[in-house]
Order: C-alpha cells, then sequence, then structure tokens
C-alpha cells in the first residue's frame, strides 16, 4: 500500500482576467452545466489483530508503527507531507480560494479507520506533532462555510468504514459498515446532521445496496458514470477500448442515447458516455425480492474519464466545453470529479492551491456553476420517475480491472496450478480470503443472536463495555478492508483477514459452542464465469493487453463460499427463464422470488460441494500463508449447460441442519448463442487476431492484406492500423461491376472505385464499422462480423447477402487504402501498390477465390504461460509450454496495455523458460505495479497471458 508522493507544482498564473470574466457571466449561469469536487481519503488497519498496548480492540497507526507489525512502511505513508496537510488542512485551504463563487465547495469521504488512524497519531504527538490532536479543526472550519442554499461548503460524506468493496459484502456486513461509519462521523466532524451523501470505496456499487444505504439515512450516492452507460442499450463495446467484459444483456435496461463520449485516458482506457443522460442524476431502485418492496436513492454520475484527468494535472474547462451542447438548463448536468484526495498529483499542493481555484473561476467564467451535490439537488430535484439501471461495478482506476462488473481487481475468479480458469479445483488468494471472511461472519452472527443485541458504538469502541458479539464484530469488519486484496500476495496482505477472522473467532466460537443455531448460513454472492455466456469476454480475463477478447462458450460456471455452524445440508441453485428474453422495466416479476407473468418457475439444482483448501493446494511461490484461518467456508459450485438466447434469473438458497434458510440476492444473466462477436459455419474467429491458414492477398508500403473464403463466407484482414499508425483505414469490397469512380469513403481526398462495402477504422478512438454501398453504418447484421486488435478483421456471410448469385460469383475484388486521419485527407497507403495519383483505381484491387476447398483447421492446443514467483522483487520467471520446438517471444505489458518488454527464449522439448528484471527496453527500473506477460499462439492461436506483480 505505498503510495506515491504528490508532486509539486508551483505556478504564477494570474486570476484578474478570471475574476473580471465572472463579473460579466450571466445571470442564469446556475442553468449551466454544474460541477463539484469529492476527494477520497483512506488509510487502513495494517494489523488487524488484538493490540499489545490496549487489548480488546485490533491496532492503529502508531501501534503499529512503534512496533513494526506490517510490512507496509506505514511511518512513510502517514509521514509524507502532502498527506499530513491532506488529512488535516488541505481541502479547507482550497475552498477558502473559491468562497467568492456563491455556491461552490466539495464533498470528502474519510473511511472510519482512517479517522482511528489519525486519532491514534494526533493524540500521541507522533514524530513531533505531525498531526494535531484536533487534526480535524480545518475541515470543521470549512464545514461552517455555506452555499447560497445554506448548506455546507464542504460535506464529508459516508463510506463504509473499513473501505471494503460494497458490492461483494453480504447485506448484514454491509449494514455494519454502515452502522460504524454513522457512529464514528460525529467524533470527527463535530455534532449536527450527518452527511446523507456516500462515496462507496473505488466507487464500487451494486444497486443490492439501496436498501442499507437508504435505512442508513443515504438519500444520494456517487456511481460511475459507466456503468450508467453501459446499461444502455446501445453502448459502443469495442474491446480494445474497454479492456473489460461487454456488458451482459441482462444489465442493458436504459434507453439508447444518441450523443456520446470517446474520451481517452492515460489509464489505458476509452471512456463512452451518453450526455446528457450519463452526466446528470437521476433515481435507482431495488426491489426486495421476498416482499417487493421498493427503495430508491439519487445516484450522482462521478465524471471518471474527467475525474482521472483532473486529479492529475492543472485541468481547463475543455472537457466540459465539450458536452457542454447538450445541456438542459432545467435539469443541468453535474460533473462530479471523484478520485483520491491523498494520493499522486491531486494529494499535493499544487492540486488544492492551484488547480481548484483556477478551474472553478475559470469554470465560472464560461457560465458553468461550481457547487455542491446537496445545492444542486436542491435546486434541481430528481423527480421520482427518473428511474435509471445502474450496472455492478467500479471506476476504471484500479489495476487490470477498468470497471470490470465482477470487480476482478478483488475478486479473480478461482485457476489451477498453471493459471487458467479451474472454478471447480482451482484456488486464488482473494477466492481464498472470501470464503475465510464467510465462515466467520456465519460463526460472529450466531454469537451475536445468542448474546443477544450488537451496538455499533461498542463494535467501534470495543473498550466501552462492549459484549462478546460486539468485541467479534470490531475485529471481523477491518478483515473486509479492500486494501488487503488489491494486491493479491504483495507484502503481508494474504493473511491480514485472516488475522482479522482469527481474533473474531477466538470470541465467538466459545459463545456458538454452548448455544442454539438460529441463523441462516451465510452464503456468498454467487459468482459466475464467464461474465457473458454464449457471447463475447474482453479484459484481463481473456487474453488483455492484446485487446482482443475472445468468443465465451454458452455454458458458464456459477460457485459460492458457504458456512453455517451446525453445517449445510443442502445448497441449491435456483433457475428459471424469461419467456421473451427482456427484463421488463415496467413490472417487477423478474426480481422476485415469487415471480409472475412472464417468467417461469424455479428448478432446483444441487450444487456441488468441495473443501476450500485453508492454505496452498500446492506449492506457490509468492504465497507464505504464515496464519491459517481457524474456519473456512466451503466451495459450491455448478456448471449450467443447454442454455441458448435466453435470460435466466438465478440465486442461491442454502439450508442448514437446523432448517434455517438462507436465499442469496436474484441475479440475472442473459445466455447468447455461442459469439455476440461474430460467428457461424465459417469457422472465422472475430477476436482481432489473424485466423489461422488465411493466405497472404498483397503487401505493399509496410502493410499487408490477408483474405480467403469457406463455405459462402469472405474473410479479410490487414495490420494496417498498426503498420500504417495515424491513419483511418478501409477494407473495401467490389464484385467487379461498375468501373467509373466515384468519391473516396468518409470524404476522403480523391477518388475510389465503386464499392460494395467496406469495413473502416478511425485511428483516433479504434471506432470500427461495416458500411454499405450508400456510405450508410450496417449495424447488427449476422451476416457482416468485424474484430479489431492486432489485426483489422471482418467477415462477410455472401449467402446471406447476394443468396442468388454468390455461387456464380467466381471471385471478390478487395483493396486496403489508409488515408491520412483529418477530413479530406489524402490516400497514404494501400495494398495492392497504386499508381501514387491519390485515387482508388479498379485495377489497384485483388481478386479473392470464392471457391477454395474446405480445408479442415487443424487444432492446436494453445500455449501456456506460468509466472513465479508473484509478486516479485528482482525477478520473475516465465515457462512457456504449449508451443512448438523453435524461438519464442513474450511481451510485457503495463496496466495501461502499453508494451515496456520484449523477450525471447528458445522452446525444446515443448517447454521455454526466461526471466524478467523489472525493467524497460532501455533497461530503465519500472515502477512497482501489475504487469502482463503475453505469448502468442502459434499460427495465431489463442494467447496466454499472466498476471505480475512487481514490489519495491
Amino acid at each position: 500500500m505505498r503510495l506515491r508522493r504528490a508532486r509539486r507544482f508551483h505556478s504564477c498564473r494570474l486570476l484578474t482576467a478570471l475574476v473580471a470574466a465572472l463579473a460579466a457571466a450571466p445571470a442564469f449561469a446556475a442553468t449551466g452545466v454544474h460541477t463539484t469536487w469529492l476527494w477520497h481519503m483512506h488509510q487502513p488497519i495494517y494489523w488487524p489483530t488484538q493490540s499489545t498496548w490496549t487489548p480488546g480492540r485490533y491496532e492503529t497507526a502508531y501501534e503499529t508503527i512503534t512496533l513494526g507489525h506490517s510490512q507496509n512502511d506505514e511511518f512513510t505513508i502517514f509521514n509524507s507531507d502532502d498527506r499530513v496537510a491532506d488529512y488535516q488542512w488541505y481541502p479547507k485551504d482550497a475552498l477558502q480560494s473559491v468562497l467568492d463563487l456563491p455556491d461552490a465547495g466539495a464533498q470528502v469521504s474519510f473511511a472510519g479507520a482512517l479517522i482511528e488512524n489519525i486519532f491514534s497519531l494526533g493524540n500521541a504527538g507522533w514524530n513531533g506533532g505531525r498531526y494535531a490532536p484536533n487534526w480535524y479543526g480545518p475541515y470543521r472550519t470549512a464545514m461552517g462555510w455555506t452555499t447560497s442554499q445554506a448548506l455546507r461548503r464542504l460535506d464529508p460524506v459516508l463510506a463504509g468504514f473499513h473501505h471494503a468493496i460494497n458490492p461483494l459484502l453480504d447485506d448484514n456486513a454491509l449494514r455494519m459498515e454502515l452502522a460504524c461509519a454513522r457512529e464514528i462521523w460525529n467524533d470527527a466532524w463535530g455534532p449536527g446532521a450527518i452527511s446523507t451523501g456516500f462515496f462507496p470505496a473505488e466507487l464500487c456499487f451494486s444497486q443490492r445496496m439501496i436498501p442499507a444505504l437508504v435505512d442508513a439515512g443515504v438519500t444520494w450516492t456517487a456511481v460511475p458514470d459507466l456503468h450508467i452507460a453501459r446499461a444502455c442499450a446501445n453502448y459502443p463495446y469495442q474491446a480494445n477500448l474497454d479492456n473489460c467484459d461487454p456488458p451482459n444483456r441482462a444489465d442493458q435496461l436504459n434507453p439508447a442515447q444518441s450523443n456520446w463520449t470517446s474520451h481517452t485516458i492515460s489509464r489505458g482506457v476509452t471512456l463512452k458516455v451518453p450526455y446528457p443522460y450519463g452526466f446528470t442524476p437521476h433515481r435507482a431502485q431495488h426491489v426486495d425480492p421476498a416482499t417487493g418492496v421498493v427503495k430508491s436513492l439519487v445516484v450522482v454520475p462521478a465524471a471518471n474519464a474527467m475525474s482521472w484527468e483532473e486529479g492529475y494535472s492543472l485541468f481547463g474547462t475543455g472537457g466540459i466545453d465539450a458536452i457542454a451542447p447538450g445541456n438542459d438548463p432545467a435539469r443541468p448536468m453535474l460533473v462530479l470529479f471523484a478520485h483520491d484526495g491523498d494520493n499522486a498529483w491531486s494529494g499535493g499542493y499544487s492540486y488544492y492551491n492551484e488547480n481548484v481555484t483556477q478551474f472553478a473561476h475559470a469554470a465560472a467564467a464560461k457560465g458553468y456553476r461550481p457547487t455542491t451535490v446537496a445545492t444542486y439537488l436542491a435546486g434541481h430535484p430528481v423527480p421520482a420517475g427518473d428511474i435509471v439501471h445502474v450496472e455492478d461495478g467500479g471506476w476504471v482506476n484500479a489495476d487490470g480491472d477498468f470497471g470490470s462488473p465482477q470487480f476482478i481487481n478483488w475478486n479473480w475468479p478461482l485457476v489451477d496450478s498453471a493459471g487458467a480458469f479451474d472454478i471447480p479445483g482451482g484456488w486464488a488468494e482473494d477466492e481464498r480470503n472470501w470464503a475465510v471472511l464467510t465462515a466467520a461472519q456465519n460463526r460472529v452472527e450466531t454469537c451475536a443472536a445468542i448474546v443477544g443485541g450488537v451496538d455499533p458504538a461498542k463494535v467501534v469502541d470495543p473498550l466501552a463495555g462492549a459484549n462478546t458479539a460486539e468485541r467479534a464484530w470490531h475485529y471481523l469488519l477491518a478483515g473486509y478492508e479492500s486494501g488487503y486484496m488489491y494486491y493479491g500476495a504483495s507484502l503481508d496482505m494474504e493473511i491480514k483477514a485472516t488475522l482479522a477472522c482469527n481474533q473474531a473467532l477466538a470470541l465467538a466460537d466459545p459463545v456458538v459452542a454452548g448455544g442454539p443455531d438460529t441463523v441462516a448460513p451465510t452464503v456468498w454472492l454467487p459468482q459466475r464465469l464467464p461474465w457473458n455466456p454464449g457471447g463475447f469476454g474482453g479484459g484481463a480475463l481473456w487474453g488483455w493487453p492484446s485487446g482482443a477478447g475472445a468468443q465465451m462458450t454458452a455454458d458458464f460456471h456459477v460457485w459460492t463460499f458457504a458456512h453455517d455452524v451446525s453445517g449445510l445440508v443442502r445448497v441449491d441453485l435456483m433457475v428459471r427463464e424469461d419467456a421473451d428474453g427482456a427484463n421488463d422495466v415496467a413490472t417487477t416479476a423478474n426480481e422476485t422470488y415469487a415471480g409472475g407473468a412472464g417468467v417461469g418457475a424455479w428448478t432446483a439444482r444441487p450444487m456441488t460441494r468441495r473443501v476450500m483448501p485453508a492454505g496452498e493446494p500446492w506449492d506457490m511461490a509468492g504465497i507464505d500463508l504464515t496464519v491459517l484461518p481457524v474456519h473456512i467456508a466451503d466451495q459450491y459450485w455448478l456448471k449450467l449447460t443447454g442454455y441458448s438466447d435466453v435470460l435466466l434469473d438465478y440465486y442461491i438458497e442454502a439450508e442448514d441442519a437446523q432448517g434455517n434458510v438462507k436465499r442469496t440476492p436474484i441475479q440475472h444473466v442473459y445466455v447468447g448463442t455461442g459469439g455476440s462477436s461474430g460467428g457461424g459455419d465459417e469457422g472465422f474467429v472475430m477476436d482481432g487476431m489473424l485466423d489461422a491458414d488465411v493466405p497472404v492477398l498483397a503487401t505493399a508500403g509496410g502493410a499487408t492484406l490477408w483474405g480467403t473464403a469457406r463455405d459462402g463466407w469472405l474473410y479479410l484482414a490487414t495490420d494496417a492500423p498498426t503498420a500504417l499508425p495515424g491513419r483511418d483505414v478501409f477494407l473495401l469490397l467490389r464484385n467487379g461491376a461498375g468501373t467509373p469512380l466515384r468519391t473516396a469513403p468518409w470524404a476522403k481526398a480523391g477518388q475510389a472505385a465503386r464499392w460494395w462495402h467496406f469495413l473502416a477504422r478511425e485511428s483516433g478512438n479504434g471506432w470500427t464499422g461495416w458500411f454499405d454501398a450508400s456510405e450508410s453504418v450496417v449495424e447488427g447484421s449476422p451476416a457482416l462480423v468485424k474484430g479489431s486488435g492486432a489485426v483489422l478483421e471482418g467477415a462477410v456471410d455472401l449467402r446471406a447477402f447476394i443468396p442468388d448469385e454468390w455461387p456464380l460469383l467466381p471471385t471478390m475484388e478487395v483493396a486496403l487504402a489508409a488515408y491520412a486521419t483529418s477530413d479530406g485527407g489524402a490516400l497514404q497507403g494501400q495494398a495492392p501498390a497504386g499508381n501514387g495519383d491519390g485515387n482508388l483505381d479498379p485495377a489497384e484491387f485483388v481478386s479473392v477465390a470464392l471457391y477454395v476447398a474446405d480445408a479442415p483447421v487443424p487444432v492446436r492446443e494453445g500455449p501456456r504461460l506460468l509466472a513465479w514467483p508473484v509478486p516479485f522483487n528482482a525477478q520473475v520467471r516465465l515457462a512457456l509450454t504449449g508451443l512448438p520446438d523453435g524461438e519464442a517471444g513474450v511481451t510485457i505489458h503495463d496496466a495501461r496495455g502499453r508494451t515496456v518488454r520484449r523477450l525471447a527464449t528458445h522452446v525444446a522439448g515443448a517447454r521455454g523458460e526466461l526471466a524478467w528484471d523489472g525493467r524497460d527496453e532501455a533497461g530503465r527500473a519500472l515502477p512497482s505495479g501489475v504487469y502482463y506477460a503475453r505469448v502468442a499462439g502459434d499460427g495465431g492461436s489463442a494467447a496466454a497471458v499472466a498476471k505480475l506483480v512487481l514490489v519495491k
């Protein structure tokens, strides 16, 4: 959890011109785009077991630093000049610089664990008094400043006490996190009304959280704009831009939108958000599956792309200017910059003392309105009927996660000893942690039922006369800290959840042993793999950083961890089919156990039990389980087969030996037909990788054109996007008819032979699409498929487009053209080679024979790549198998997908080994973080990827 120290910048820019412009700002500025900030602060409990100094509670920062229990460098973390200021006065200073703007303000979120840590340092006078006993004083001062609506200019919103990934928590654990957060709020922020806003850790949100949030007094929560966008019916997914799985069709319940951003950020991802829809607060709701009761709250989209950029450098109004034409004055957009306030540049002097004031005044000068969320909602309340669906997921900031709806950075699926997914028999350190936490929670809840009652105030402070259950909850909650899972097996992270659980169980187990069991089993939220069965997968799970993704089988696994002190007598996966394949937003039949019109009856499918290994299931370099759990939940899994083109509802029902029954939330999945990104009898795979056994048609100017035909399908591919970077690329088809030239595609310079269809890829944002003879986009046709990654590829079902002609048509003419990306851009590359006149003439096409004897495509076992140790410091070893003898190459990519190193080895006897020293091509040492090693398969077969963690 070592965090980079924020850089300092000093600017001498004057605000005179901005102040003058403000004076001339229109009176109706409140109808312009609104802006605000949310600065998130956090440090965890670094040693979540019993304190040596104050037995009965866990250690906080001062004790851990003094005794050196944790392998993290807490001294450096808390002694950072910027972090000392972040946690005490920087936010107040920032807001003081914008008090001339009537509503300018911000939100801040402190996890409860951080509040405890700072109190421990301040009360001890640590390190010469770096933190004051009343460290919160400047914050309270800023809270006293008000907007034009008499609301706080600084609003300390609620956050989960221990920074857990809330959507993965059992509901009872989430409610305890929130209750404890409310208990400590007044200690830091003083008497008065507790904020009704909420910031979910890592911006990870699910609509399952809504009842617990509402019951905790929350009226609005920040959510990632991306997960409102991905839930739109026409979300423009592209694997190499999104770097995570596509949204499942079960989640795409929001209406199609017309205007979309395409915002590529340095994190290595392109965010596509509809405006104004994706930047406007709405409501989201949850239907209680047992009762049908509906609860809702306001969801405020956090502008993920602009938040990232605003947190790393001086930020202007350009991003807002681009979407401002879509603003609705009656319900203006609210651009929420939400990011860490104590990390990287956004935790530094320049950010708080220069960026905040410069941006706020520049925005106001343009008629935009710096404000707070509460002030915005007071002036623009969200209509009760404005309901949106928010897909599960977090922000794109986490390494390799990029907003995955499965939260894979804290929830990587089970894998075998070589790193391949193995749900029935695999292991992963984060999954093991969830199994340990599941078992501990059931036993702590059973203890609480026997003891009778838990006061959250005593969970926060167990030294104030807490009972056994309250003391057990105190330790258990600390185990849910997301930071313990963020870096996998880095340092001693893999044992910290176990430390917390074991201490909780030392208290709970003696009580449980002598009392009745009235508590239902604890069942972790059911997981599934793949996310899109019968569809497409992308991101780190499926070959990223190549960006191409892969087609998914329609068969899929569902699994969970479950535990009960009395033992489990049955664990069933309950499944039902929807009648029309769509979750009708006008009804709640899909959301309740009772169901109704449009959904079928539940089918109970017994799940297979597996004893989850408490330790290493095989020798794992880099894993050092010096502490084993007292209890661990069993795994239960089931493979679902035989479904196609159907929407399924599912949940897990578990019963213990006492007859207590637990039902998990209802989840939904659309199962496709076997591949949403192409597929069919042709055997071509649209994954952005060149298919096997496709001949070269032409090579010119460094770019290659491939093509072939099989059984009525025509396949084309080119490497021009990488061979000729910065150019718009076109693959054009013509059937020989029509010799006159016409205007070049996309109004480029020169002319081109009349085409029948073409496939194009835009260089600026990677957008790819098929066009017909009139240059109209062809969307959704199963007869025109495409992929973009290492190559631009496409396939055409000639039988569907020209059923009467294709058997009589011996050839099709094709050409590659690459144009400058600007409007009217010149022809700068083509294959076959041209005559240099700037036109794409009929003679500059090449013929593809449409009658090629069908040849069986050889079946190859794909390559495998094993890395150890993970994490590593000086060197990581890589072993390759599944490749033919000869030279083999491995590329190392950073978390943004950039290639940082190329390595080579010799494969002999189907095995090769090599090592990486954590340096780039120039020999420079790379920073700590997540990296990926990738080896391409032989002859274009699937690639293998290994996740690496470099720790210094």
